[in-house]
């Protein structure tokens, strides 16, 4: 059956990072059009990372209480809404407001995704949560790729996002009205008599360190989202449409990274990956940097791509097998911690552009994170195991 439920649950990834990055590549469209500076517009895209901050910390209590099938459904809704909205900013404090839409309720949707994920993947007895994430990259390049042309083409970034949203909400509702309704992880059970009890969804001491080497990667990938397009435009130089090559680059290697981490993680170990890929997106960040060819800020681009590739999925998948709370809880304080390197990258690498006198500086100022992230891949380990694919797409069946 083409319908199986890691085929729709991969769909459903696909379609959130699709939404998303449609936006990304017309960031600069939107600085023209606002007549702003760096500075101020990374100001208005805070709107997107405070509205995730005020969401998170409700998120697996809501999708605790909804079940994530039902969260999606809804959320889904008024997350297109939100960045279809976006296009229609006449100022800094009204893209703030727009994105900070958007935000609200993007977490609900990611957080619920990875849940039934997880479930899914409990289910089945094998790994899917990086093909999962890998499809989210598939969407990252649909959606980087669709802004580029539409960039290009000069047509209003207006219309432009409500097309977006047009096309992906009722994809979007079909595929999670046919999402199984599938049971929590047994593992959860000690906790079941509490959920109706309202909580705010908290890291623990014991979560803290896996939820740093989260963010610290995050925040790379965050700069790269947020700012690849304008480095190539502004520094290197380029074409909108060879901004879109860098973004494409990115989330190409991205997506070969997580499509190959399920079979890396199993054969290697989840450790070994992860160090390995912080490693290399280091290296990809030494190269962006100081670029002054264009084929060196691409491959540089990629690299940061490949070596973000697998720190949420392996992250997330760590937190969701826990068991000592259920995973829609972990998963959230996780991502609350997580998600932070989405409010702090825009004011850091922004205001660290215009202090250093050039966008390579703000970048530059991330590099600290991720070597963090490498000294603390130790705590990517699961404590429950699932079976290790054969191939690395045989998650697909």
């Amino acid at each position: 059956m083409f319908f199986t439920p890691a085929r729709l649950i991969m769909t459903i990834f696909t379609l959130h990072s699709f939404v998303l990055t449609n936006w990304f590549p017309r960031i600069p469209d939107m600085q023209t059009k606002l007549g702003v500076s760096t500075g101020e517009l990374s100001l208005g895209l805070l709107g997107a990372a405070v509205g995730t901050l005020v969401a998170l910390p409700f998120a697996g209590q809501i999708i605790e209480w909804l079940s994530p099938r039902r969260s999606i459904f809804i959320a889904f809704v008024f997350y297109c809404l939100g960045y279809a909205l976006v296009g229609w900013a006449w100022s800094v404090p009204s893209l703030f407001a727009f994105l900070f839409l958007g935000g609200l309720f993007l977490p609900v949707v990611d957080v619920a995704m990875n849940v039934e994920a997880d479930r899914i993947e409990a289910s089945l007895g094998r790994r899917i949560m990086n093909t999962c994430h890998g499809f989210w990259s598939i969407g990252s390049i649909l959606g980087g790729l669709m802004g580029a042309g539409f960039a290009s083409l000069e047509i209003d970034i207006r219309w432009h996002l409500a097309i977006v949203a047009v096309i992906s909400v009722p994809i979007a509702l079909t595929v999670a009205a046919r999402l199984p309704r599938l049971p929590a992880r047994a593992a959860e059970g000690a906790d079941s008599g509490k959920r109706r009890r309202f909580s705010v969804a908290l890291p623990t001491l014991a979560l803290l360190p896996l939820c740093i080497f989260s963010f610290g990667m995050l925040l790379v990938e965050a700069a790269a989202l947020d700012w690849s397009s304008l480095f190539m435009r502004s520094v290197m130089e380029t074409t909108p449409f060879g901004a879109g090559i860098g973004f494409a680059a990115f989330t190409i290697a991205m997506a070969v990274g997580r499509f190959l981490g399920d079979w890396a993680a199993g054969r290697f170990g989840p450790v070994a990956v992860a160090r390995t890929c912080g490693v290399i997106g280091l290296a990809g960040l030494v190269a962006l940097v100081p670029a002054t060819a264009f084929l060196q800020a691409v491959v540089g681009l990629a690299a940061i791509g490949l070596g973000v590739s697998v720190a949420v999925p392996l992250a997330v998948s760590a937190a969701a097998s826990r068991g000592d709370r259920p995973a829609s809880v972990n998963v959230a304080a996780l991502s609350l911690i997580s998600f932070s390197g989405f409010l702090v990258e825009p004011p850091l690498v922004g205001y660290g552009a215009e202090w250093g006198g050039s966008l390579r500086i703000g970048l530059a100022i991330t590099m600290p994170a991720i070597v963090a992230s490498i000294l603390l891949a130790g705590h990517v380990r699961r404590t429950v195991k699932t079976a290790t694919p054969a191939n690395p797409l045989s998650e697909l069946a």
